[in-house]
């Protein structure tokens, strides 16, 4: 498969999960405990953002060399139909499309002047489009800031849920690993949610994706989309943004959800046990590169965590 030949080989992946690494069985851990008494989820957040351009598939490889759990991603739809991952609903933090556009006026066209600075909007592009740009670090706390990894000749390039998924797929066929996909909604409205589930749901996965081998975790800000997504699948679904403040509204939540999602800011051990008593799971976010930030939050009984830094995660866990 073309997309696996580049970067971290295929061969280095079968190495690493042949045990090439050390020895990584969770340890027992003090404070309160998960909500099925498992350890908690390492939720690799955009690929591993710390090291290298979010949402690439030389991120997301990155993550499962680091030992990953789930790799989450950010869905929009392109201009031509096709399911994309990126954060922003604009491109200008994440690539070099300003650079680029100065030099292809067809690319220049599709922006818009938002006071003194031209912005590209994702949706106005074609994916073959998207693919000409590179994307590059974001600038700011957390993301790239360990550039070991990192290759400055690279063309790093936007890809498509459908490749991110076909990343999953082949790694399962060839080492019979599980990495699950973590995919949130980032558009209003119907159709991006309907067209990850028709990507999840694509027969040539042979039912990886189905929920039977618990690998995939649908994710949204909007409660609407959630309970549209709710009446399409038994996929696990999470309510971002929100730690609820008693049990009352962790019910609230769980008549359409599973999980909640909320900012490490928002997160404190009442929320977590009034989330539990309701039968939700915790998953924070964003965690960077600060063990101690780790053994704060597992010690609370969160059930994952969305890290950039997958390797500080597994380790702190794991220790």
């Amino acid at each position: 498969m073309k997309v696996l030949r580049s970067f971290i080989p295929l061969v280095m992946l079968v190495a690493l999960l042949a045990g090439a690494l050390p020895s990584m069985a969770p340890a027992a851990s003090a404070g309160a405990p998960t909500l099925n008494r498992s350890p908690p989820l390492i939720i690799n957040h955009r690929g591993a953002s710390g090291y290298l351009p979010e949402e690439t598939l030389e991120a997301y490889r990155l993550a499962v060399a680091m030992q990953a759990e789930f790799l989450e991603c950010d869905v929009y739809i392109s201009k031509d139909g096709v399911p994309v991952l990126l954060h922003d609903g604009t491109l200008n933090a994440t690539t070099n499309v300003v650079a680029y556009a100065a030099v292809h006026p067809d690319i220049y066209i599709l922006g818009r002047d938002v006071d003194t600075t031209r912005t590209y909007d994702v949706t106005e592009f074609t994916f073959a489009q998207l693919q000409a740009l590179t994307a590059t670090c974001r600038n700011a706390f957390g993301y790239c800031t360990d550039r070991s990894h990192f290759d400055p000749t690279r063309h790093y390039r936007i890809i498509s849920l459908v490749q991110l998924a076909d990343f999953v797929h082949e790694l399962y066929v060839t080492t019979g690993r599980i990495v699950g996909l973590y995919p949130e909604t980032k558009q209003e409205g119907d159709a991006v949610a309907d067209m990850i589930l028709a990507v999840l749901q694509d027969p040539k996965y042979g039912g990886l994706f189905d929920g039977s081998k618990h690998n995939v975790i649908l994710q949204s800000f909007d409660a609407r989309q959630l309970r549209h997504l709710r009446g399409r699948t038994k996929l696990p679904l999470v309510q971002l943004g929100i730690c609820p403040g008693d049990v009352a509204a962790a019910q609230a939540i769980e008549a359409y959800a599973d999980g909640v999602g909320p900012p490490t800011g928002k997160t404190d051990s009442a929320c977590v046990a009034a989330a539990h008593a309701a039968g939700l799971f915790v998953h924070p976010y964003t965690f960077l590169n600060d063990p101690s930030q780790y053994a704060t939050y597992f010690a609370m009984g969160v059930d994952g965590v969305f890290s950039n830094f997958a390797d500080m995660a597994r380790k702190v866990r794991d220790r």
